[in-house]
């Protein structure tokens, strides 16, 4: 069973990966193509590689900190699970604090254009939601 959540777990995000890395090339790529502005362009493109590593480092550490409180349980410890839960909420806090002091430079010292830095950013977090739609509606049609 744990096994094929994980498979189901690595298909979704390797369709997520694939259909971000796309969305990403197009909506640049579109942005330069109908402002033709290399500022835009570079404001949309670093504003979706911010998501894109966010997306990915926090990836990476809830993928960990479910690892530790699954180990835990398995192991029947009574060690509550507050710690772990705690420092990951930090660092996601100091992460967003991160990229909010990069956005102030890039707008600041680079004059990057804030509502494509912002566009950019959302856009990952957009293909999540409609992988997750998809991912859902599938699971409903096989039932």
């Amino acid at each position: 069973m744990l096994e094929k959540t994980r498979e189901k777990g690595n298909s979704f995000f390797k369709e997520l990966s694939l259909f971000m890395f796309l969305s990403l090339a197009t909506g640049s790529l579109g942005v330069l193509i109908v402002f033709q502005d290399l500022k835009l362009f570079l404001s949309f493109l670093l504003g979706a590689a911010l998501a894109y590593l966010n997306f990915l480092t926090l990836k990476k550490e809830g993928g960990e900190l479910l690892a530790r409180v699954y180990q835990n349980v398995m192991s029947c410890l009574d060690r509550p699970y507050q710690r772990e839960r705690t420092l990951f909420l930090i660092k996601v806090y100091l992460r967003l604090l991160a990229i909010g002091i990069i956005f102030y430079f890039l707008i600041t010292r680079l004059g990057l254009h804030p509502v494509f830095l912002l566009l950019g950013f959302t856009l990952i977090y957009f293909q999540i939601f409609v992988v997750m739609i998809r991912f859902w509606l599938r699971k409903k049609e096989s039932f």
